[in-house]
């Protein structure tokens, strides 16, 4: 008898850690400062980060689907691994640089002493 725990362990694994880290890295670089206002000036149009991160994970996805020579069996895997990156993104990763850019690390002033 397989227990939660089992089927938990086994959808973990069958997940493609590769798209989903480094899915994670592009989203957050698409939605740096600079490239959304560089992407304003070249087409005029304010896109929404939901819809950014959307649109790179879909194009990402269609990208490594014909790189890597997937067949149509893979194409539910990537679709997992985009589902469990947009909330594992959302749910931990944008929290935690939330709480690193609130407490960035500060100078330490302390200490005076003339050399």
């Amino acid at each position: 008898m397989i227990t939660s725990i089992e089927y938990l362990f086994d959808y973990l694994t069958s997940l493609d850690w590769g798209y989903i880290i480094t899915f994670i890295l592009i989203s957050h670089l698409v939605n740096q400062t600079k490239i959304t206002a560089w992407v304003f000036k070249v087409s005029n149009v304010k896109i929404p980060t939901r819809y950014r991160v959307l649109l790179t994970g879909i194009g990402y996805g269609v990208l490594v689907y014909l790189l890597r020579g997937y067949d149509a069996s893979k194409i539910e895997c990537l679709f997992q691994s985009f589902v469990f990156a947009m909330v594992f993104h959302k749910l931990v990763v944008d929290k935690l640089f939330a709480v690193l850019k609130l407490n960035p690390v500060e100078p330490n002033y302390d200490d005076y002493s003339e050399e």
